[in-house]
């Protein structure tokens, strides 16, 4: 997360939007905002869900809170700027990536036709980068969820848990696009390490995955033995 994070003035940001006015703008049919700033947005919901668990755990002295304190700091004064930040950038990127392709498919000369045809896999391949620094974002939310889950209180694992699997949603999402993104574009040395970026994140994801199965299977409860069918 080497790029700045940049305020939007607020009355240009979607993410200000109040909440049912935003969920009618992914509704609208139309382009934008759409699946980047979706998972963005799984990002954001993922990161403010451990925020609460850190809080709510310093609060009540639980667990070395100065731990909780720095991850708090992390998700507050870094992700969640960053993700509010990648959110608008994939609307507006996008949006453009569109309009350019309009243009393009309209245009008869031959000559412009190329130029628009460049133009619009330029903007392609920055809105497909601009998905994958939001993979990476919740891929260390996971980890984020997971401490809280470990180490944060019991009574707010719902909140740690769905922190951990909102983040996964969102890294899932951002394959899904990305996988479809890299097909407009030939073999080459972006996309092929793109292609080598996605199979490492798919791999890590596939191993966070089960960190988090095995944080579901011990909320399950025991059978005991007085529980168990008997055959004697």
């Amino acid at each position: 997360m080497d790029q700045p994070n940049l305020p939007l003035p607020r009355e240009k940001a979607l993410i200000a939007m109040p909440a049912d006015q935003l969920l009618d703008q992914f509704g609208a049919g139309s382009h934008s905002p759409g699946s980047g700033s979706a998972v963005a947005l799984m990002g954001l919901l993922s990161a403010k869900l451990s925020a609460t668990v850190y809080k709510i755990s310093i609060r009540r002295g639980h667990g070395d809170t100065s731990q909780f304190a720095y991850l708090l700091g992390q998700v507050e004064d870094v992700i969640v700027p960053r993700l509010k930040t990648l959110f608008q950038q994939d609307a507006e990127k996008f949006d453009e990536v569109i309009r350019v392709r309009v243009l393009r498919d309209t245009e008869s000369n031959s000559v412009l036709k190329r130029r628009l045809r460049e133009r619009a896999l330029l903007l392609l391949r920055e809105a497909t980068e601009i998905v994958m620094e939001i993979i990476a974002i919740c891929e260390q939310l996971i980890d984020y969820g997971i401490i809280a889950f470990d180490a944060g209180m019991n009574r707010v694992r719902g909140d740690s848990g769905s922190a951990i699997s909102v983040a996964i949603a969102g890294a899932m999402s951002g394959f899904f696009i990305i996988n479809l993104n890299l097909g407009s574009f030939a073999e080459g040395r972006w996309a092929n390490d793109q292609r080598e970026k996605l199979a490492k994140a798919q791999q890590a994801l596939l191993e966070k995955q089960s960190e988090a199965l095995a944080r579901i299977a011990r909320l399950q409860p025991r059978e005991s033995s007085s529980t168990q069918p008997s055959f004697l």
